[in-house]
């Protein structure tokens, strides 16, 4: 069965039949987009049919977001920056007092989130399967979520010298490029039935390889 429920023309721009706190009209519409988009992908979506999955009408929608990118963009917030807590700027303050194994493990912890979130995943496939058609979509995911997470890992090596690294931004990469490509070929291409790869390895790993740098 669709996921859109008929509606007539007096319930549209009606509340939606939500449970839990009350939400804003622009909550309601990502929560909406977000489950027609995971459900049917960007290209087949209209801003139509998230009208009808929010209970509003169209005019509603684009009362909030300017285009069918806007809102996508704001799936992505949804699913990573929001769920995860990511609010970088309020996290780096706590950067200078961290050590290595700290740091790690906290960047362990919000992918940990993410690796096992069903609609996290179901959104990467979006963005992998449909990048050749819509090569905007990485590139927001690129902007929104990937380039933040790397100035905060790069930022960390910055104002750590005794780790004497001499490329924090390439640090920043191998610290949160391991984890997204084990996500990737781990959940994403099928590696956890071929050839499993448990993230806590990944993560005690890098551990000890930045640890042994306050020895150098």
């Amino acid at each position: 069965m669709s996921i859109l429920t008929k509606k007539s023309a007096l319930e549209l721009d009606s509340p939606p039949r939500r449970r839990g706190r009350p939400q804003s009209k622009r909550e309601d519409i990502v929560t909406a987009a977000v489950e027609v988009f995971l459900d049917r992908g960007y290209a087949a979506t209209s801003i139509s049919e998230v009208a009808k999955e929010a209970g509003v009408i169209k005019a509603t929608i684009y009362s909030h977001f300017k285009d069918k990118e806007q809102l996508f963009t704001a799936i992505i917030e949804e699913i990573t920056v929001k769920k995860m807590q990511l609010d970088f700027d309020v996290m780096a303050k706590s950067l200078p007092d961290m050590s290595p194994r700290q740091f790690i493990e906290q960047m362990h912890k919000k992918f940990s989130m993410l690796e096992k979130d069903p609609q996290y995943l179901r959104l990467v496939r979006i963005l992998i399967g449909e990048s050749a058609r819509f090569p905007e979509l990485p590139e927001l995911y690129l902007k929104v979520v990937l380039l933040k997470g790397m100035a905060f890992a790069t930022k960390y090596f910055d104002v750590h010298p005794e780790l004497n690294i001499k490329d924090s931004f390439a640090a920043g990469h191998v610290v949160g490029g391991s984890f997204w490509s084990l996500l990737v070929w781990q959940q994403i291409l099928g590696g956890s039935k071929i050839r499993p790869l448990e993230s806590k390895r990944v993560k005690n790993l890098l551990i000890d390889l930045f640890e042994s740098k306050l020895d150098s």
